[in-house]
C-alpha cells in the first residue's frame, strides 16, 4: 500500500508539474516573437537620407565644385553662385588638402601645395604653414576625409557594395613610407630651388629639372593632372598654356596614371592617400594629437567579437589597438565612417 502509493503521488506530482510549465511557455514564446516583429519595421525611412554619411557627401560635393568654382563663370555664365563660393574662400585660409595653385578655375589652394610653391622662389611660408598648423591642431585631417577632391573621387569610386582587400599590418606599415620617401625627395628639391634662387645659383637646377623645377610632385600629383593639365590641353586659358599641345604624349601617361589611380581605389580605399600622398605625411605629422579626435565607449566596444570599424575605415586603421581614450592616429582623416557603421553606438568624438 505505501508503494502503490507512493507510486500514486510520484505519478501525480509529475503531471501537476507538467502541465502549467507547457502553458506558460507557450505565450511567452509567442510575445516574444510579436514584438521582434513589431520592432523591425519601427525604423526611420529618412535615416537613409538625412545621416552622417549622406551629411559628407553633400559636403564632398559641395567643396568639390568651390575648390574650382570659376568654371561657372567661364562654362555656364553663373557669377552668383562663382561670387558665393569665392566668399566661402576669402574666409578660409589654404586648406590642408591637395588643390594646385596653377589650376585655371582655382579658388581655394591646397597648403601642402602652396608651401612648396613658396619654397621654390626662396620665401618662408609662415602664415600658410602657421594656418596649416592651426587647423590640424583643431580637426586633425578632416579636412582630407570631408573637403580635398581627391579624396572625394576616391570616396565615390568606392561606393558600390563589395569586398573590399585589407593588406596585412606589416604590409600596411611599408606601404605607407612610401609617401615619406616622397616627401622628402619634393620638399628637399623645393628647398634646394629656393635657395639657389635666392643665391642667384639656380639656373643649372632649373636646367635640369626642367618642368619639374616649381612642383616636383606635379608629374604623380592627381589633382594637378586633372585641374590643371586636363583643362589646358583641352580648353587653353591663354596663350602660354598651348604649349601643352606639343606635350601630349607626357600628358596621356598623366592621365593614364590618373585612371589606374581609380581603378585600383575600386579594391584598395582612398590607396593614393595612404601610400604616395606626401601631403597627407605632412598633415599627419601635426594631426595625431589633434583635440579633436576618435574615441570608443568602453561599455558598449566589443573588440574581442566585432572589427566593423576596422573593415569600414577607408585608411585601413587597426582602430582596436588603439586606447579607448582617444585614436592617435596620422591616418585618421575623420570621415566617421566607423562611427555611422558601428552597431553598438560605441564610436564617440573626443575632446583632448
Amino acid at each position: 500500500m505505501t508503494e502503490d502509493t507512493g507510486r500514486i503521488e510520484d505519478t501525480g506530482a509529475e503531471e501537476d508539474t507538467s502541465e502549467p510549465e507547457v502553458e506558460v511557455e507557450e505565450p511567452v514564446k509567442e510575445i516574444e516573437v510579436e514584438e521582434t516583429k513589431e520592432k523591425k519595421p519601427r525604423a526611420n525611412p529618412l535615416g537613409l537620407i538625412f545621416n552622417l554619411r549622406m551629411l559628407r557627401r553633400f559636403i564632398q560635393i559641395g567643396f568639390f565644385f568651390a575648390i574650382n568654382a570659376y568654371i561657372f563663370v567661364a562654362w555656364f555664365h553663373m557669377p552668383n553662385v562663382t561670387r558665393l563660393f569665392v566668399t566661402i574662400r576669402d574666409m578660409l585660409p589654404t586648406l590642408p588638402i591637395l588643390a594646385p595653385l596653377q589650376a585655371p578655375f582655382a579658388t581655394i589652394s591646397g597648403s601642402f601645395d602652396t608651401l612648396q610653391a613658396t619654397f621654390t622662389t626662396g620665401i618662408f611660408p609662415f602664415f600658410t604653414l602657421g594656418a596649416m598648423i592651426i587647423i590640424l591642431i583643431f580637426v586633425g585631417r578632416a579636412p582630407c576625409g570631408w573637403i580635398c577632391p581627391i579624396g572625394t573621387m576616391q570616396d565615390f569610386v568606392t561606393l558600390p557594395k563589395r569586398t573590399k582587400a585589407r593588406p596585412s599590418p606589416s604590409t600596411e606599415k611599408e606601404l605607407r613610407k612610401v609617401k615619406l620617401y616622397i616627401f622628402v625627395v619634393v620638399v628637399g628639391l623645393a628647398i634646394w630651388m629656393g635657395i639657389g634662387r635666392a643665391t642667384g645659383t639656380a639656373e643649372t637646377l632649373e636646367a635640369a629639372l626642367a618642368g619639374f623645377a616649381n612642383d616636383a610632385f606635379a608629374p604623380l600629383n592627381p589633382a594637378y593632372i586633372l585641374f590643371v593639365v586636363i583643362p589646358n590641353q583641352l580648353w587653353p586659358t591663354s596663350i602660354s598654356t598651348i604649349w601643352y599641345f606639343s606635350t601630349w604624349g607626357f600628358a596621356l601617361i598623366q592621365v593614364a596614371f590618373v585612371t589606374v589611380m581609380f581603378i585600383i581605389s575600386f579594391w584598395f580605399p582612398r590607396w593614393f592617400c595612404r601610400w604616395l600622398c606626401p601631403a597627407a605625411y605632412l598633415y599627419g605629422i601635426f594631426s595625431k594629437e589633434s583635440l579633436i579626435g576618435i574615441g570608443r565607449n568602453p561599455a558598449r566596444c566589443t573588440p574581442d567579437t566585432c572589427n566593423v570599424c576596422e573593415v569600414v575605415c577607408p585608411m585601413n586603421i587597426r582602430i582596436r589597438k588603439f586606447p579607448y581614450q582617444h585614436m592617435h592616429s596620422p591616418d585618421c582623416i575623420m570621415c566617421l565612417d566607423c562611427k555611422s557603421h558601428c552597431p553598438t553606438d560605441a564610436i564617440v568624438l573626443r575632446f583632448s
